[in-house]
């Protein structure tokens, strides 16, 4: 099928990659010339695993194409996505600036056309009835009498895992007005027939489905920090065994033929400095807006953001307790990605950890074996370390951030080689506590 895409994004430049290399012949579209050119040079704008060499596969054999131009788009497509971003406002809402400017473009090009029964699919994260009363509205207009299809597709992508997420997926979700439109854009993705579940439904349904997705996995990520934050004023008590012991209930671990079957959900119930990204910080605020405009109570949702929101003066006031007065004191950052395996830094906990340190007067020197590559010198006013040694280099403390392979290394005696004072705190509970000596160790949710 012939398909568009609108935003080389994170979410539209993998939707594109992942669809061109399924027979589709796909045409992606942004306003920024510099990205564009990157990627009609076969560079991947972002990291993300797997995506680099499939980009060049997709773009050799020309099922790939690029554009800036919105008619060249229409011409060469009969369904166009919308994968434009939808940041936060000061006020918590999603700015939906960029996709109705973009269906308002697109619906414009679709006239100039004349393409009959052109469908377009919001595939941006919206909060619900954002398709039925800001994005239709738009399209009637423009479109009048013409024929068009409108669909809600929202994505389930990982960053770090998404090319695995999109080839693989558990669920397809179809959100449409007709089962016509509904159908087409099954098609699109009928290769995945056999090994997913495609849930056909209105475009409400399928705007709140992406949220209830990404509110459930913070939920978990909160829910395991509240218990480290008890865990702490209990002496004795190491949180990360009092999770491991959830996590092997029978409701959460089943078992079939005696083998044990541990879902991948486990991850999101480990203690730790708290979640980031461009996901769940914007979509959980976005949904609890959205309910406190429409008056529905939402503690549950508030109580996610608050518990995340204490994690890096957590972090903080374990280095306090641990070096007393942080002015001057050089603090060692390992990791600045919000997870491993992207280099995504936004709402990391490491960077809104690392502006608390910096106004209690700590000096800063980091290394994350992404970022480090990518940057000059320095980022933040901190200094970036080539090299975990460089970065330990006569440092007071360590606190690591993002569970990188490459610190999985890190042990007593490499603290000891390296630092001034040789004492790290494990925001992750990552490292293997018996390769450090006593005084030397701190873990989030463990008592000091």
């Amino acid at each position: 099928m012939n398909l568009g895409i609108v935003g080389a994004g994170y979410v539209g430049l993998t939707t594109a990659i992942c669809l061109s290399s399924l027979n589709h012949k796909v045409t992606i579209y942004d306003i920024d010339k510099g990205k564009i050119e990157q990627i009609q040079n076969k560079q991947m704008p972002f990291f993300e695993n797997g995506l680099q060499n499939l980009l060049e596969k997709t773009i050799n054999s020309r099922s790939l194409n690029i554009t800036n131009d919105m008619n060249e788009l229409v011409k060469d497509c009969d369904v166009c996505f919308i994968c434009v971003g939808t940041p936060s406002s000061p006020d918590g809402c999603i700015d939906l600036s960029q996709i109705l400017s973009t269906s308002e473009s697109l619906a414009k090009a679709v006239k100039r056309n004349s393409k009959k029964d052109f469908v377009i699919v919001i595939r941006s994260t919206v909060v619900p009835k954002t398709t039925r009363n800001k994005v239709l509205p738009i399209l009637q207009q423009i479109l009048d009498k013409q024929e068009f299809g409108l669909c809600v597709v929202p994505e389930f992508l990982r960053e770090g895992q998404a090319l695995n997420d999109f080839m693989n997926p558990d669920k397809i979700v179809i959100g449409g007005f007709n089962e016509k439109y509904i159908d087409l854009i099954a098609k699109i993705f009928e290769y995945f027939l056999t090994k997913s579940k495609i849930i056909k439904t209105n475009p409400e349904t399928a705007e709140l489905i992406k949220y209830t997705n990404n509110a459930f996995f913070s939920l978990l990520i909160s829910f395991a920090n509240e218990i480290a934050n008890i865990s702490e004023k209990i002496t004795g008590v190491d949180s990360f065994e009092v999770m491991n012991a959830l996590i092997s209930d029978k409701r959460i671990t089943t078992k079939i033929n005696d083998q044990s079957i541990i879902p991948e959900l486990i991850s999101y119930l480990m203690p730790g400095c708290g979640f980031g990204g461009s996901c769940f910080p914007k979509d959980v605020r976005a949904i609890l807006k959205y309910s406190n405009i429409n008056q529905i109570k939402t503690p549950l949702l508030q109580a996610i953001l608050d518990i995340n929101d204490e994690r890096p003066q957590k972090i903080v006031s374990m280095a306090e307790s641990i070096l007393g007065d942080l002015k001057n004191k050089k603090i060692s950052i390992l990791g600045l990605t919000f997870k491993p395996d992207t280099d995504d830094m936004r709402s990391s906990p490491a960077l809104a950890t690392i502006e608390i340190l910096q106004n209690k007067g700590a000096s800063m020197i980091a290394f994350d074996p992404i970022i480090s590559k990518k940057k000059e010198t320095s980022i933040f006013d901190i200094n970036l370390a080539k090299s975990i040694d460089l970065c330990l280099e006569q440092s007071n403390l360590a606190i690591l951030f993002t569970k990188w392979p490459e610190f999985r290394s890190i042990d007593g005696v490499l603290l000891q080689k390296h630092m001034r004072n040789p004492v790290i705190i494990d925001g992750r509970g990552f490292l293997d506590q018996s390769k450090f000596t006593k005084n030397t160790y701190y873990k989030i949710g463990l008592t000091g």
